[in-house]
């Protein structure tokens, strides 16, 4: 159903939807250059990715949850449709009479097949397949897809041809490295130096700007006024050379390919316009475009959600299936019109995150659709490298955190190494690091597609040996003593009223965190009775891997009981300080590690939840009665 209520934002304070309509406009103006990369990395005419972000959003404002989430092209739906594109036209001569035709055609169908999929999924409540992909997964695949785009450049921003592709992009940018002293356009290759170093710079400005302004009473104490005008100013100046830095690069790139031979335009940039892209569709070609749409499908909801995840404000919905419907609409309305498949964009909606509601989408989808219609109406040629340029930087910054990622999960896979009978390089590569190194290494020697099924077939791999025992029992108490044991028959344990203590069986982690938790609840649920008090008694809990900690992390602060965690070892002790969940379980040291001392407190909570509903239910009737 289509989310009218969003309106209500803008009752209180109208003059937001204007605030918000320029913010959007803003923002589409300065942020459509990306759109065009994404045709780039594609290998589409730019049309296609065009239609696909001026389309698919609406559709997505109507059925997605969130107001503030931009719909439109994406790196990996863009990387993945790329390899596609290039691996047709080598196998197939036919498509060199018509190429660009043909490219577009293959984006159609894959948006159709990838929007199909992400409906059906929809329709079918499947959101929780994405719980299969493991936190070190998603985060290395976007490292790695970065890494892709920023290598992929180096053919443009050098301009040379190879006459074999191959289909490893390390191995490819080897090959265009070689033919450097052959091939290099110096002309082309100077000015994209030039645009680098100026869009680095417009960016370093921006960073450096960022801080927070002074406040009143330095201003005052200032004795010279005039200079703390001129510092403002120069705030304001550097904050508008980090937004418009990719419309400076491309006026400047324009200009200057006016006066210079040889450097390379981008090809048919046109008005956007509808195309009917349904031709030359056959059931061989869909049954060999399948696997491709398939795992571009579970990528992009993927990269969909991450984002989604993000940019989303506390008091913003979320609802997964109401994401999948919208995702697959937007894919699917995107097809008829000559589009690709859709995902969100994390730079647009990290810049429409300031907004209100909706009309900074709306905002940013005009933005876009007016500077291509300005861009087409000028028939500007705009240079191939000055896109490479702005694909390098944006894509650059992903890989920061990368130093980082190792270095912690390194020390996650050192301390969470148990048993004398595995050696520390199996360990190691059994662990969280080995899934992220596969992840990230994979694209760069097979590619996105082929590397990525590495990477999903290794993470399978490493779930189904490196552990075992996932499940739990229910844990009661012998009456009268202070010893506790599995319920069942042959068992002198008894449940404790209104307290439920479960015992998960082995570590934590990606594969079992989540389906055991909602296990625990669904037969918690099915007894029909009242549980004020759960406890995890964590004894054969050796350590919890980062799925694992950020799913009882957002779990258990939503949950309507308070939790316990208990007889957990000195590991798991420090995982749950160093991680935050100690501020979400808010419950006394000892109880960490006695199970008695837990079960003594969580019998205290009982009373007091009891007393304070007694309480309040005897005041009640007083009133009445006095009333009366």
């Amino acid at each position: 159903m289509p989310s009218w209520n969003r309106c209500r934002s803008y009752t209180e304070d109208p003059s937001a939807a204007v605030r918000d309509l320029c913010h959007g406009l803003a923002v589409g103006a300065v942020f459509w250059p990306l759109v065009i990369g994404h045709a780039v990395l594609a290998k589409v005419p730019t049309y296609v990715s065009i239609n696909t972000s001026i389309t698919s959003p609406f559709v997505y404002m109507a059925l997605g949850s969130l107001p503030l989430l931009s719909v439109q092209s994406g790196s990996t739906a863009a990387l993945c449709l790329g390899e596609l594109v290039a691996a047709r036209e080598a196998g197939e001569a036919g498509l060199a009479d018509d190429a660009a035709a043909a490219a577009a055609n293959l984006a159609s169908m894959m948006a159709v097949l990838v929007g199909a999929m992400h409906f059906a999924m929809g329709i079918f409540d499947l959101a929780a397949v994405v719980e299969l992909f493991s936190q070190p997964l998603l985060r290395a695949r976007t490292g790695a897809a970065a890494l892709v785009v920023m290598l992929a450049q180096a053919e443009v921003l050098f301009d040379v041809f190879l006459d074999e592709k191959p289909t490893s992009p390390l191995l490819r940018f080897g090959k265009t490295c070689l033919q450097l002293p052959k091939q290099v356009h110096w002309p082309t290759f100077l000015l994209s130096i030039c645009l680098l170093v100026a869009l680095i710079l417009c960016k370093m400005l921006g960073w450096c700007a960022s801080g927070k302004s002074p406040n009143t009473n330095t201003s005052r104490s200032c004795r010279n006024k005039a200079i703390s005008c001129c510092l403002q100013s120069f705030r304001v100046i550097c904050r508008l050379l980090h937004s418009s830095g990719n419309l400076i690069v491309l006026a400047v790139a324009t200009v200057v390919s006016w006066h210079l031979d040889g450097i390379g335009p981008l090809d048919g940039f046109e008005e956007p316009s509808a195309r009917w892209a349904f031709s030359g569709w056959t059931w061989q070609l869909m049954s060999s475009a399948l696997p491709t749409a398939v795992l571009t499908a579970f990528l992009s909801l993927g990269s969909h959600l991450t984002v989604a995840q993000r940019v989303r404000r506390p008091q913003d919905p979320w609802q997964p299936r109401r994401e999948l419907l919208a995702l697959g609409a937007s894919s699917l309305a995107a097809s008829t019109l000559g589009g690709m498949p859709v995902m969100a964009n994390l730079a647009v909606c990290q810049a429409l995150r300031s907004g209100t509601g909706f009309f900074a989408t709306l905002g940013s989808i005009l933005g876009h659709l007016g500077a291509f219609y300005l861009v087409a109406k000028l028939r500007l040629m705009i240079p191939r490298c000055a896109v490479s340029v702005i694909l390098l930087v944006e894509f650059a910054p992903l890989l920061s955190s990368l130093p980082s990622e190792l270095r912690h999960l390194y020390r996650q896979a050192q301390s969470a190494r148990y048993g004398a009978q595995s050696s520390t390089l199996g360990f190691l590569v059994a662990s969280d690091l080995g899934i992220y190194l596969m992840a990230f290494l994979s694209p760069l020697l097979f590619g996105i597609v082929n590397g990525s099924m590495v990477a999903i077939l290794f993470q399978v791999v490493v779930s189904m040996s490196r552990f075992a025992g996932p499940g739990y029992v229910k844990i009661g108490r012998v009456p009268g003593t202070a010893s506790y044991d599995e319920l069942g028959p042959g068992s002198a344990a008894c449940p404790i009223p209104k307290i439920s203590i479960t015992r998960p069986m082995g570590p934590r982690w990606f594969g079992n965190a989540a389906a055991n938790t909602r296990a625990a609840r669904a037969e918690r649920r099915k007894q029909k009775q009242e549980i004020l008090v759960a406890i995890a008694d964590w004894r054969m809990v050796p350590f919890l891997d980062e799925t694992a900690l950020a799913h009882y992390k957002d779990s258990w602060s939503k949950v309507d009981v308070k939790v316990l965690v208990t007889n957990a070892c000195g590991n798991v002790r420090r995982q749950i300080q160093e991680s935050g969940l100690a501020e979400i379980l808010q419950q006394p040291e000892e109880t960490l590690a006695d199970l008695h001392a837990a079960v003594l407190w969580a019998e205290e909570h009982v009373r007091q939840v009891e007393m304070s509903r007694t309480v309040i239910g005897l005041s009640e009737r007083v009133g009445t009665t006095l009333e009366d």
